[in-house]
């Protein structure tokens, strides 16, 4: 009994920290766009925004949901370095922080790959290759290479987990074979294309935006989504969330054959944008009914209220677009605080849901 609330508590405590990352990001991103520059606490750099977001928020969170999966007390020290480095990174010690980054890194690669040594499926493998395409994003990152050269990795890193974790669910439509090795397929030759990009970044990148194309087409037409959007509540939502993030997928990817990928600039955060907001933001909408119930063992009471925050998402991100394409800051700014009001109306409104729900459970237990 001991063990089990054991379990839950370090699981409950990693989930927190993870969120820490996720808020600490959002503000840090806020800096970037010039967010109370003036008066921001010095400790949370603006610079820190893509670190915090990718390896605090989703390594944590990404390497619990797996360490969980896996029932293995070994596997939880990827998220814990993680969060550890979430808070080092606060504490302004870049260099340490940087170190337990490519640690966890290290330590999710390793339980990936433990993962698909048990099942060698190739949803775990295309998993594990995100993993590892962390991991090369952090080793390139204590190595002080650019964030330009280096973020298509740690991009890679929630695309790579999030095609996995499609094709595992997709056993229910059961795609054709021969549609499982070309998804594969491009997959592969997707990420032969970022490894492309360090010789050769338009021509890498071009390549790598045609292919992405490809794979969010595959998932429009094999995902369960196309089925589940007839449902009700939960499922429909999800459904919705994901449809519409293979969409901006596809945008993502013509975006990048139209304007490449600069090293700087409008277009380079319109370009991150798409992906990091529109593609893995939708996806982490449609997944949180499922993901955190897993993880803290409470359900989130379903209600239409998580609309207003996945609606909100997609026209800010339009604008935000928009504002980068046409060089109009105040669009882009709009846009950009916008996206992080979204996400916080859908944080807000799972703890809310959970509290409401937690006390009625506790109110229907008294007496009368």
């Amino acid at each position: 009994m001991k063990s089990g609330k054991t379990s839950t508590y370090i699981l409950v405590s990693l989930l927190f920290f993870a969120a820490i990352g996720l808020i600490t990001g959002l503000y840090s991103g806020l800096l970037r766009i010039g967010f109370f520059s003036d008066m921001a606490p010095r400790q949370i750099s603006p610079i820190a925004h893509g670190p915090l977001m990718i390896n605090g928020f989703l390594g944590t969170l990404i390497g619990l949901e797996r360490a969980a999966a896996l029932e293995k007390k070994w596997a939880y020290f990827a998220p814990v370095l993680m969060a550890a480095s979430t808070i080092i990174l606060l504490s302004a010690l870049q260099v340490s922080g940087q170190w337990l980054m490519l640690l966890g890194a290290l330590g999710l690669t390793y339980v990936m790959g433990y993962l698909y040594y048990l099942q060698p499926k190739i949803y775990h493998l295309i998993m594990a290759l995100g993993a590892a395409s962390l991991l090369v994003g952090n080793i390139l990152y204590v190595l002080y290479i650019p964030i330009f050269e280096l973020v298509p990795w740690w991009a890679a890193f929630p695309m790579l987990t999030i095609f996995g974790e499609r094709l595992e669910l997709n056993r229910i439509m059961r795609p054709p074979k021969q549609a499982q090795q070309l998804f594969a397929t491009i997959i592969f030759l997707w990420i032969g294309a970022l490894a492309l990009t360090h010789f050769d970044r338009y021509l890498g990148w071009f390549f790598a935006s045609f292919l992405l194309i490809g794979v969010a087409g595959w998932l429009i037409q094999y995902d369960v989504a196309r089925r589940t959007i007839k449902s009700v509540a939960w499922t429909r939502y999800s459904a919705i969330s994901l449809l519409t993030g293979y969409s901006w997928l596809i945008l993502t990817g013509l975006f990048g054959l139209w304007r490449g990928f600069p090293t700087a600039g409008p277009i380079y955060d319109g370009l991150l944008h798409m992906i990091f907001v529109g593609f893995v933001f939708s996806m982490i909408f449609a997944h949180a009914s499922v993901i955190i119930p897993s993880l803290s063992g409470k359900l989130i009471p379903y209600h239409k209220y998580f609309y207003l925050p996945l609606i909100l998402l997609h026209l800010f991100l339009l604008a935000r677009v928009i504002g980068d394409i046409a060089w109009w800051p105040v669009v882009r700014k709009i846009g950009s605080y916008g996206n992080v009001l979204a996400i916080l109306l859908f944080l807000g409104g799972i703890v809310f849901q959970l509290i409401r729900a937690s006390r009625t459970k506790k109110s229907e237990r008294i007496p009368t």
